[in-house]
């Protein structure tokens, strides 16, 4: 029994690097996983690739409306959630004085708003269940 059995798992950014690792791992430690990405493609290709069960959904992460409509479908299938790994993330290659606002806001948007919208939206399917853990 792995370390995870039965725990349904969302993973933001699994579609390619350590998003994706992180879904392996929690499915080959019996979690059933819902892989979420900006881009579904990649999400769908993990999803495939680990099984058991996995979901795949796209999630922009800096965008409300879509955490709502992710938290209702996990909440339609699962009843509650368990594990929520905020991996999402981006990397701007510019210096300040060359960054615009816009750039930092995007930014801002995927990085910080996105784990306080994740962490919003997931406490409450949390609580439908026995609590969870938030990475």
């Amino acid at each position: 029994m792995g370390r995870v059995e039965g725990k349904i798992a969302l993973v933001t950014g699994g579609g390619s690097g350590l998003g994706a690792a992180d879904c392996e791992a929690l499915s080959r430690e019996g979690a059933t996983v819902v892989v979420t990405d900006v881009k579904l493609e990649p999400a769908l290709a993990v999803a495939d690739r680990i099984g058991n069960g996995a979901l795949a959904m796209a999630l922009d992460v800096a965008d409300e409306a879509q955490w709502v409509a992710v938290m209702e479908e996990i909440e339609a299938r699962f009843g509650h959630l368990d594990i929520l790994v905020n991996n999402a993330g981006v990397v701007l290659s510019a210096d300040v004085e060359n960054t615009t606002l816009e750039q930092f806001r995007w930014v801002n948007a995927i990085m910080t708003e996105g784990v306080f919208l994740g962490c919003k939206h997931a406490i409450p399917l949390m609580n439908k269940g026995n609590g969870g853990s938030i990475i």
